[in-house]
């Protein structure tokens, strides 16, 4: 595999993101789906000695931030994505379906790819941004019974398969 192109594309993504916070932050979390027909990301940020993350839709509605500015650096993000993925085929490796990309504000980072087919445990999208963002953030919806009762049965079920 070119490395040289996979660190190319990890510092696209890293400023891409960068770009898209409007403040100074000390971590990101990013959470990324890519198959052939589709992509969906977001991300987590902690702002400068912050322990409460912000997730990146609620940047829109922050004061002196340009909606549209945001969805089109999104979009690029999305881009910087979709170009990772395709480098995995292109070098004749597996394709991921998900991603973890986390980065401190130093510039340390971690990545992790995972191949899981997706749908195997019948969770949307949505439930599965719902339970990362439990076991990345802490995250867990008490206001809302019937997303709490699918963290409550994801821990159950992710406990017996231990």
């Amino acid at each position: 595999m070119n490395t040289e192109i996979m660190e190319q594309l990890y510092q696209e993504i890293a400023t891409q993101v960068g770009r898209i916070i409007p403040e100074e932050w000390d971590k990101f979390l990013l959470y990324s789906e890519v198959d052939e027909d589709r992509e969906a990301s977001f991300f987590y940020y902690y702002p400068k000695g912050s322990d409460t993350p912000i997730y990146n839709i609620d940047i829109e509605d922050m004061d002196g931030v340009d909606e549209d500015i945001v969805i089109e650096e999104m979009k690029k993000l999305r881009k910087a994505l979709r170009s990772l993925w395709n480098e995995f085929i292109v070098n004749k490796q597996e394709p991921w379906t998900s991603i973890n990309f986390i980065m401190d504000a130093s510039g340390e980072f971690e990545l992790n790819y995972d191949y899981a087919d997706l749908e195997e445990n019948g969770y949307s999208y949505y439930e599965r941004m719902l339970i990362w963002e439990y076991e990345n953030l802490g995250l867990f919806p008490k206001d809302d019974p019937i997303n709490a009762q699918l963290i409550e049965n994801h821990i159950k079920r992710a406990t017996a398969n231990d």
